[in-house]
């Protein structure tokens, strides 16, 4: 009888000790997946051109300003949801020098010149990535976010007050797709490419004139490269 009391208290006890192991083991994974990181990066930044509506004294001017290649830089605060997927916080900054313009009202009548000044834009952006593991220590992903975006100008067209001042808040998404590398356990490099947008946006014309270039979308293809470190 002593004896089977024994084996039963070991039985009892290993048992425990087990599920104690499991249960850790499981506590573990779950910070795993839940676990946070940061993110800062930096890149090239290609934009398109902003094309909006001048309005003339009556006269209506379709707009195309040009921009040269500029700068990307950010910054996001993120979280593992689960081993695939990743949702994050981003706040980041864009700027562009003018470089021309072309303007083309309802007769037909065209000016084109240089310009000179900037545009930038400012994106807040809740992003969803997904990764896609392997046994390598590289991991493409692919994903998207959208949120806030506020687009700014000081520009001068031609040589005259007639440019885009400052503009407005508006809607705003971006697309994108990478490769991260481990470095270690806890930080990894990336490798991104993400188009950016912000959508019918209204700039206020330069020099605070009575008129408005309305309509216009602030679009760039973004090369990108950053560093991640998880906790």
């Amino acid at each position: 009888m002593k004896n089977t009391l024994l084996a039963g208290v070991a039985a009892a006890s290993l048992f425990l000790v087990s599920g104690q192991a499991n249960a850790d083991a499981m506590d573990a994974s779950a910070a795993d997946s839940l676990g946070l990181y940061v993110s800062v990066f930096a890149g090239a930044s290609f934009p398109r051109d902003v094309e909006t509506i001048y309005n003339s004294s009556g006269t209506i001017y379709d707009v195309s300003l040009g921009l040269k290649t500029g700068y990307l830089l950010g910054g996001a605060v993120g979280m593992n949801i689960t081993d695939m997927l990743r949702g994050e916080v981003e706040l980041s900054h864009s700027r562009w020098k003018a470089d021309d313009y072309n303007a083309t009202n309802s007769t037909g009548f065209t000016t084109a010149g240089t310009a000179s000044g900037h545009v930038s834009a400012t994106y807040l952006l809740a992003n969803l990535w997904a990764d896609f593991e392997n046994d390598s220590s590289f991991t493409p992903y692919i994903g998207g976010g959208m949120g806030a975006g506020w687009a700014d100008g000081d520009t001068n067209f031609g040589g005259s007050g007639f440019g885009y001042g400052d503009g407005e808040l508006g809607f705003a998404f971006q697309l994108g797709a990478g490769l991260k590398f481990d470095l270690s356990e806890n930080a990894s490099i990336d490798l991104g490419y993400r188009y950016k947008s912000i959508l019918n946006v209204n700039f206020d014309e330069v020099g605070g004139g009575a008129n408005a270039f309305t309509s216009g979308d602030v679009s760039s293809h973004n090369v990108q490269l950053g560093l991640t470190y998880s906790f």
